[in-house]
């Protein structure tokens, strides 16, 4: 009965979100395989070669540590497929607030990718909490999806093992500090025996400043997790971000 839902789920899925036609980003129509419009894709940035080995953020050239990930952090290793620009915020934005569900199936083999190119070998998969609060108002947990989708590739299977136990105050304007104080404290491990001596694998979204991993990492690791690793779907950049902001400074003197 199980296998029949899912398959019901899936013809479903293809019915009322043909990721075949129409653009993942924009919705507009396409008529290939692909999963951006042209104009989408030119926007889409893979992170490839030019990364910082720590937390796997873009840079301008590769590095074992950049200005983004400067500061102590708990989490052992990080990395993500995109930089979080372009179609990928738009694709991120509908996961997370336009109940576009599909879409952790859409990205799972983009994290699946990754996952191989670093050899992963993690003992359990899990993913970041949300609040009780904060879950019931949005009907679901963005990365807890995006888990099950990587797992589910992996014939592997997400662990819910955390708990966000207090609401915080929205981040989005907050630095790496101000988030860190915002955040302590605000994570716990379920069941420790179950995370003890393990290498945990944790799946998210987004990785902007690195403290909400930093504090998922801290209490898997406070409940005796021999190492944490970070996998999310994209990362900003710091330093590509300040590029940026020279470049059009420039252009704006030129003009």
């Amino acid at each position: 009965m199980k296998e029949f839902f899912s398959k019901l789920n899936t013809a479903l899925k293809d019915i009322f979100f043909p990721l075949r036609y129409t653009c993942s980003a924009c919705g507009k129509e396409i008529f290939d395989d692909e999963q951006f419009c042209d104009e989408c894709e030119k926007s889409v940035r893979l992170i490839t070669e030019n990364k910082c080995l720590k937390c796997g953020r873009e840079t301008l050239y590769a590095k074992g540590e950049c200005s983004s990930c400067s500061h102590e952090t708990a989490v052992d290793l990080s990395r993500s497929v995109f930089s979080y620009e372009g179609a990928i915020k738009s694709v991120i934005h509908k996961l997370k607030y336009s109940s576009a569900r599909y879409l952790a199936d859409m990205l799972a083999p983009y994290l699946k990718n990754v996952y191989i190119e670093n050899f992963f070998a993690p003992d359990i998969i899990t993913f970041v909490p949300m609040s009780i609060k904060a879950e019931e108002k949005r009907g679901y947990n963005q990365s807890e999806l995006l888990a099950d989708a990587l797992a589910k590739l992996l014939s592997l299977e997400a662990y819910s093992m955390l708990e966000k136990v207090k609401d915080t105050a929205r981040q989005a304007e907050l630095d790496f500090e101000e988030r860190s104080k915002n955040l302590k404290g605000a994570f716990k491990v379920t069941d420790k025996k179950f995370v003890k001596g393990k290498h945990v694998l944790v799946v998210d979204d987004v990785l902007t400043t690195g403290a909400t991993s930093h504090e998922v990492a801290s209490a898997l690791k406070g409940a005796g997790a021999k190492s944490v690793y970070l996998l999310t779907v994209a990362s900003v950049s710091r330093e590509k971000k300040a590029k940026k902001e020279e470049n059009e400074e420039e252009n704006e003197e030129i003009r």
